[in-house]
């Protein structure tokens, strides 16, 4: 035990000293959130949810219909008139953002009491204001619509109330935390790649880094068993990932509080004891990558090497993840068995304060486990040939 955790603290240590290691090691775990919290608050404030900003309209055919231009310029609007033959080609070429097109038999349509339309053009591609402006605009329209309508009614001596028979009553049971879950949905799949990239460089830098530097032969020659060798080092790259889950949760409970999700009638807090409960559920999930990449990063023959096949193994645990929250599946005791798919599923749980079944924790934790200990054993077997100094 003593020689295990003398490889313990020599790993650690040495990559501590370096400070490209530790810079590369923990600097998406701390500032991936403030990152991430940051580009959501950008596209909320600027794409969803009202603005004190006045809508900017440009209107085609004003003339048709004085009535709703005149409404409009009693709202919170900056209207401007145009005169042009094709409004979507002014779109496309970015000249205008929103435009209103009336048509020019708007007015003998009105008179007779039909139904009319007007047009709004615009690119739902945008990522700035475009889509709430987009949004306030039809609904000013509409409510302009709607008084016509009651107003009608009326004149006819008709209830307009006769125009709503059934109203219907929305009930939403997700809580305010599982519905910005649906915004963040991508905070598990950023843990996995921390828990991952926490241990990436310590573990090519004590294997193929050892081999390239010529400093695993005489490692080899230690009074020191091959078992007790591979698991010093399996633990420290351990050790790396769980500092960097540590200050990956610690760097989101302080950036969460920034989303302005109370715009869209959302809220989200990470508490101590939220992530206590991530950081417990991701230590098998980390004794698991520990060993993935060292075992991968053995057969690699230089730092470079194990670099390329390093990044291309990050994916295969993390793929999971994207399919099931494009298909939007549910936890079960079939998934449970996956690696990084099972801790993904239980941290959208807990963070959504959704009741979780102690069952799927323990299945989970064996699984992972398990082929936790499976790798280990192969990489116990890997530095057990002689041909791993080749």
């Amino acid at each position: 035990m003593s020689k295990l955790l003398t490889v313990l603290f020599k790993e650690c240590r040495d990559n501590v000293r370096d400070r490209r290691t530790i810079i590369s090691s923990f600097s998406l775990a701390i500032g991936g959130p403030a990152l991430f919290i940051a580009m959501m608050s950008f596209v909320l404030n600027t794409a969803v949810g009202k603005s004190d900003d006045p809508v900017n309209i440009a209107v085609v055919g004003a003339q048709y219909a004085p009535g709703l231009v005149a409404f409009l310029e009693s709202e919170n609007t900056e209207l401007l008139y145009l005169d042009v033959a094709d409004p979507k080609a002014e779109v496309e070429a970015d000249r205008h953002d929103l435009i209103l097109t009336i048509s020019a038999d708007y007015p003998e349509r009105f008179r007779s009491g039909k139904i009319n339309s007007v047009a709004l053009t615009y690119d739902s591609s945008e990522l700035g204001s475009v889509r709430r402006q987009f949004a306030q605009a039809r609904e000013m329209i509409g409510r302009y619509a709607r008084t016509l309508g009651m107003l009608r009614l009326q004149i006819r001596g008709i209830d307009p109330a006769v125009m709503a028979p059934v109203m219907v009553q929305e009930i939403d049971t997700a809580s305010p935390a599982a519905r910005a879950l649906s915004l963040l949905a991508t905070l598990p799949y950023l843990l996995v790649l921390v828990v991952f990239m926490g241990g990436f460089y310590l573990a090519i830098d004590s294997t193929a880094g050892e081999r390239e530097h010529g400093s695993l032969e005489p490692l080899l020659c230690q009074p020191i068993s091959r078992r007790e060798l591979v698991l010093g080092k399996l633990l420290a790259t351990s050790v790396f990932s769980a500092v960097s889950v540590a200050l990956f949760l610690a760097s989101l409970a302080i950036a969460i509080p920034f989303a302005p999700l109370h715009r869209i009638g959302m809220s989200l807090e990470i508490t101590l004891a939220t992530c206590v409960k991530i950081f417990l559920i991701s230590i098998p999930l980390m004794l698991f990558g520990a060993a993935l990449l060292t075992v991968v990063a053995s057969f690699a023959k230089s730092y470079k090497e194990a670099q390329t096949y390093l990044t291309l193994v990050i994916l295969v645990p993390t793929l999971p993840l994207i399919v099931t929250q494009l298909m939007n599946v549910e936890a079960s005791a079939v998934l449970m068995s996956v690696p990084s798919l099972s801790q993904s599923l239980l941290i959208n749980d807990l963070i959504s304060s959704a009741p979780i079944d102690p069952v799927y924790v323990v299945v989970s934790a064996i699984c992972t486990s398990l082929a936790a200990a499976l790798l280990a054993w192969l990489a116990t077997y890997l530095y057990s040939r002689e041909r791993i100094l080749i």
